[in-house]
């Protein structure tokens, strides 16, 4: 790699550790799915997890967002620290998650409307007025390109929005915690293709204030996305490294460049 792409590789090198993740392992009562996973994600890029359906990609959000806490059968082994702090060792969890947002492939919107969706978070923060919190609201949902479609029905339920709509109100939510690390686990998966393009759009655009964790099995949209990735497979991490080099076959395990170009998966 040369020219300009270079230089930004150099700057995510010498970035701070966001997320430090060392010989992390996850099982389910007997069942491994994860195990000798070491890799850190600096401030301010775009990390992709790229591998097939059970890899254990689904698993390591939930492992970093503590919510194995929730899952009595699920055991999480190894560090990962968040800004250098062990998660597991963090006594307020809720505040751990206030500063890492996750949105999962299927929408859950709360019973509520679209605006009380976005604004609940900054609430539960102490803002109040309704000047402050409108401007929140617009700014998330500007921010998942959802704005200019529900601006006009922000006192409908987000229930009645439809799935792609409901996605973007998902990782509108999420913005509204105002988090250092947004993780996406497949968010596309209900999204029309333009729109698709446009929160990938925002996402290019929100790095340069928060960390993002993608998870894809689009194997291309790590490639327009990501600074870095990483390839899990067989609960494993197989490799780490530049996202383009990863495509152009500067590959240290042929695993890599055969899921990359299609051969299985």
């Amino acid at each position: 790699m040369t020219g300009q792409p270079e230089l930004a590789q150099a700057g995510v090198a010498e970035a701070p550790v966001k997320l430090g993740v060392e010989n992390v392992a996850i099982s389910y009562d007997e069942t491994t799915v994860l195990e000798g996973v070491s890799f850190d994600v600096r401030e301010h890029e775009i990390f992709g997890i790229i591998g097939p359906a059970n890899a254990g990609k689904t698993s390591f959000l939930k492992a970093v967002n503590r919510m194995d806490m929730f899952n009595s059968s699920m055991t999480v082994d190894g560090a990962i620290r968040f800004n250098g702090v062990d998660v597991r060792r963090v006594r307020n969890v809720y505040g751990l998650r206030q500063r890492i947002g996750v949105v999962f492939p299927l929408p859950v919107g709360l019973p509520m409307t679209v605006y009380e969706n976005v604004a609940l978070s900054p609430r539960l923060r102490g803002i109040r007025r309704k000047a402050d919190l409108d401007v929140i609201v617009e700014r998330c949902l500007r921010r998942a390109a959802l704005w200019d479609e529900v601006k006009d029905r922000l006192d409908s339920l987000g229930s009645l929005l439809s799935g792609g709509q409901q996605q973007r109100l998902t990782i509108a939510r999420a913005l509204s915690q105002e988090p250092e690390l947004l993780m996406l686990d497949e968010f596309s998966i209900a999204v029309d293709p333009v729109t698709t393009m446009r929160i990938e759009d925002v996402l290019k655009e929100l790095k340069q204030e928060i960390t993002i964790v993608l998870v894809t099995n689009l194997v291309q949209q790590a490639r327009r996305l990501a600074d870095r990735t990483a390839f899990f497979l067989g609960g494993q991490c197989v490799e780490v490294g530049v996202t383009e080099d990863l495509f152009t076959g500067e590959v240290k395990d042929s695993r890599t460049r055969d899921y990359v170009e299609g051969r299985f998966g």
